[in-house]
């Protein structure tokens, strides 16, 4: 049973206590209404232990069975090849802003390498393969991202764009790719149109950086990124340029501002828009009837309110876990993401994993467990497959993400399993041409 919207933002405004009171008595109620909170059983407990302690000593060095190397044949696109679009996360580089919020040099990096196992075989901490724990204030770094992605078939990477009224922030490394001409390889922005809060350190609900909700702020977002979209690697949908809003259901007067977007682009010579609005939860609103040219799962929102807890089945070894587990075999094999197949003017979406452990701790935080890269290859053929039945624009996959690490859900080749993920990619890719 979720807590309303309503409802959380009235309770994180009590004044009379503490964010770190909030806070315990928030994750103890959604517990409570989640029967999320774990049940350890001690009559094994020594048995749990030494697996659990095994588990972390082998951590580093450990690779899985499905452990891929690097393949020696890069993809070579084909005619009607699926066009695989992953979400990009620029926050891997240390910004003034975080330095203020987080302490000196604080990245995503830091919640990565600080997570660990909450139940026996729980995948913490993943730790980066081949790229390490990089900086994207490094050209480097970006051009090795972009090969790796073209090399196992990935069409564009889709960059969550933070813009905040004007304000800009983790903007480093997409200008830096701007101002790159020589790299070969298409992008598309997805403006992440909401306020960010302490939670990306599994904090309070505190507001660090509000989000604008005016008419006139929405206006002047799409003269902001105007460079963007006149750029030749910029991604076309049937000569559209494609531009995807994260929380849809936030745009204010929504028809008309998004009539003001398609309009602006057509006076300054950028041409016509294509505008997705992503699907984060299952939810009621028509989108399309609001403006959208069509819209986008966004996992694992979209399977959210039909996975099943397993919490109970697993052997915890912290008793203090508050969060939710569910089961990636039991999505995959009963085809819990066909839910959402019969949404108007709907591209389908994947996620390799989700684990957001790193951000969370033990507290609220939401784990898909049991991912592996034939498990999510079956998922994405489905998806592949299925899209070639609709009446859509294109042949697009949304991919969450090529490096959202803090969230679990990434292609970039890691120590477990190596390239194994991106190779299954790019296998879906092969087995659609059949």
């Amino acid at each position: 049973m979720p807590i309303p919207s309503i409802l959380k933002d009235i309770f994180w405004k009590i004044p009379f206590l503490s964010e770190k009171e909030k806070e315990k008595i928030f994750y103890a109620i959604k517990a409570n209404l989640r029967s999320e909170k774990s049940t350890i059983d001690n009559s094994n407990r020594a048995e749990v232990l030494e697996c659990y302690v095994k588990q972390v000593l082998m951590n580093p060095i450990y690779q899985d069975n499905d452990f891929k190397a690097i393949i020696n044949e890069p993809y070579q696109r084909k005619n009607g090849d699926p066009k695989i679009i992953a979400y990009y996360l620029s926050q891997m580089h240390p910004t003034p802003e975080n330095d203020a919020w987080w302490g000196k040099g604080v990245t995503e990096w830091n919640n990565v390498s600080r997570a660990v196992p909450q139940f026996v075989d729980h995948y913490q901490p993943r730790l980066p393969g081949e790229l390490g724990f990089y900086d994207l204030r490094l050209k480097e770094n970006l051009v090795r991202q972009m090969e790796l992605a073209k090399m196992y078939g990935i069409y564009a990477f889709n960059w969550y764009y933070y813009w905040f009224d004007g304000k800009r922030l983790l903007e480093r490394p997409l200008d830096m790719y701007l101002n790159s001409t020589e790299i070969d390889f298409p992008f598309c922005l997805c403006w992440a149109n909401e306020s960010w809060t302490k939670g990306f350190f599994g904090s309070s609900k505190e507001i660090i950086m509000k989000q604008s909700s005016t008419v006139e702020s929405y206006r002047r977002f799409i003269v902001d990124i105007a460079r963007y979209l006149k750029d030749k690697r910029y991604v076309q949908i049937n000569g559209k340029k494609l531009l995807t809003v994260y929380k849809p259901q936030d745009v204010p007067d929504c028809k008309n501002t998004l009539q003001y977007w398609r309009e602006y682009c057509k006076e300054t010579g950028i041409g016509e828009l294509y505008i997705v609005g992503c699907w984060t939860s299952d939810q009621s609103e028509d989108f399309i009837a609001k403006g959208f040219d069509a819209i986008s799962e966004f996992q694992p929102g979209s399977i959210y309110n039909y996975s099943a807890n397993i919490n109970k089945r697993l052997p915890f070894v912290n008793e203090n876990f508050s969060g939710a587990v569910y089961s990636y075999r039991e999505i995959v094999e009963n085809k819990i993401y066909q839910k959402n197949f019969s949404k108007d003017r709907m591209y389908h979406a994947v996620m390799p994993m989700w684990d957001n452990t790193p951000r969370r701790n033990n507290k609220g935080n939401l784990i898909y467990h049991g991912s592996t890269p034939a498990l999510y290859q079956r998922w994405l053929e489905d998806v592949i497959a299925f899209n070639q039945t609709c009446t859509l624009e294109d042949n697009l996959v949304f991919i969450n993400a090529w490096n959202e690490w803090g969230e679990g859900a990434y292609l970039e080749p890691d120590k477990r399993f190596g390239y194994a993920y991106l190779e299954a990619t790019l296998n879906a890719i092969i087995a659609s041409r059949i």
